[in-house]
This record gives structure tokens, C-alpha cells and sequence, in this order.
């Protein structure tokens, strides 16, 4: 008796209108392959831009990791987007933007998860990087991976209290950048009245009074800012694979 049994028309339908990964973007496959090696007890972060191209690799990347029994959540570069990752453990960022965007290795370094990249646009191996931690008053943490700056919105008001090693420095009218150098945090202060000032630490606060401030990560503003920071350095807190 023939016990053969064929799979559903739906199915096969499904799996049929599926695209081969290599016809879609050839190193696919290898980041699937990489993403699975996780586990399937949490999610992968696909970061992906807004093109065709992009949306199409994503969308493939999402069939693979289902195959492979692994969830994925997309995210875009637009502001919320990450929103979607709120209550998800996420194993690894897959990074289909390029090494162009900062995105997808901000998210990595926040989320403490390994960035999965294609090889090429990360020639080395796999690497870690150092970040600077960036933790609000109510535990909120953030990062930056080159530098964080705080300036008045209006230049020379308002005034900076900066602390280190218990040591609190008032800057009138001024600003400071936190950048990263040898596992420490190097700040630069300077202000209209204030003799510029550099100094390096493993941990810096900057809190702001008297007037708005704005608050510049990796070039990019990204918020008003009045009240306090807590700045940290990180050492290899972002773990970079090509795949």
C-alpha cells in the first residue's frame, strides 16, 4: 500500500511562492544561519531601511528565520519604531541598512545583543566596541557609540553642573562633550566665562538648570534636555559578527 502522503496544496503554495534567498540578496542564508545559532526562546531585531530593495530583503529574512522556527521583529530608522521591541528578549540585530547608519549598532549596543553583519560591509572579524551608557534620572539607558553632547538651545544661557569622582563643576552658559578614548570617557567643557576644561573618567554627570538644553548623539540631536545625565563608559559592550 502506497503510504505516501503529499503536503497540502496551501502549503506547498506558500512554500512555492517563496523566493530563493540567494535570487533575493545572496548573504541571506548566512545571516539566518547566523541569527538561528541563538535560539528560538527569543526574537531577532531585523534592522532594514525603506527601499524596495531593503523591505524585500527583510521580508526573505523573516521567511528563513521562520523556517528555522525563530521569530523576527523589522525595524526602520523612524522615530517609535523600536517601540515594537518592548517586551520581546531579542538574541541578536541583524543589520540589512549597511554600514552607513548607526542605527542598527545603537540598537545592538542598547539592547546588549550581538550585531549580525554581512562581511564586507564589516571587513574585520568579530570585534568588540567600546559605548558610552546613557541613563536617565529614572533608570532609562540609552547609549552613544562615539560621543554625547549638551548645549544650550541658546548660546551662552543656562549653566551645566558637571560631576566626576564627587567633584561638581559649574559651567555657566556652556556646553560638554563626552567622548570615548582608551575605556574612558574624555569631557570637554567650555563656556563663555570658563576656561576650557578636559578631563577623563569611567563615569560623568551633567545635569542642566536655568535654561533649555540639546542633547546631541553621534551628531544626530535627538532630544530638549533639562534635568540630569548619567554618562558611563562601556568597554566592549557592542559585539560586531560579519557573517
Amino acid at each position: 500500500m502506497d503510504t505516501t502522503a503529499d503536503a497540502p496544496q496551501t502549503a506547498r503554495s506558500r512554500r512555492s511562492a517563496r523566493p530563493d534567498p540567494a535570487e533575493v540578496w545572496a548573504p541571506l542564508a548566512g545571516l539566518a544561519d547566523a541569527a538561528a545559532q541563538g535560539g528560538t526562546s527569543g526574537a531577532v531585531a531585523i534592522t532594514r531601511g525603506f527601499d524596495r530593495n531593503s523591505r524585500l530583503r527583510a521580508k526573505a529574512l523573516r521567511d528563513l528565520l521562520e523556517e528555522r522556527g525563530v521569530a523576527a521583529i523589522e525595524i526602520t530608522p523612524a522615530v517609535g519604531s523600536e517601540r515594537l521591541l518592548a517586551d520581546s528578549e531579542i538574541t541578536s540585530v541583524v543589520n540589512l541598512i549597511g554600514a552607513g547608519s548607526w542605527q542598527p549598532y545603537r540598537l545592538a549596543a542598547k539592547l546588549r545583543a550581538p550585531l549580525l553583519a554581512v562581511r564586507g560591509d564589516e571587513e574585520a572579524g568579530q570585534d568588540s566596541r567600546d559605548v558610552i551608557g546613557v541613563t536617565a534620572a529614572e533608570d532609562r539607558r540609552d547609549v552613544a557609540l562615539s560621543h554625547v553632547a549638551v548645549r544650550p538651545e541658546t548660546e551662552g544661557q543656562g549653566s551645566l553642573i558637571v560631576t566626576a569622582d564627587g567633584e561638581p563643576i559649574s559651567v555657566p552658559g556652556g556646553s560638554a562633550v563626552v567622548t570615548l578614548r582608551e575605556q574612558r570617557l574624555e569631557v570637554r567643557l567650555a563656556g563663555p566665562d570658563f576656561a576650557e576644561q578636559t578631563f577623563t573618567a569611567t563615569e560623568v554627570r551633567v545635569e542642566t538648570a536655568d535654561a533649555p538644553h540639546r542633547l546631541v548623539r553621534d551628531e544626530l540631536p535627538i532630544a530638549d534636555f533639562e534635568g540630569a545625565l548619567t554618562f558611563t563608559a562601556e568597554p566592549g559592550a557592542l559585539t560586531v559578527r560579519p557573517v
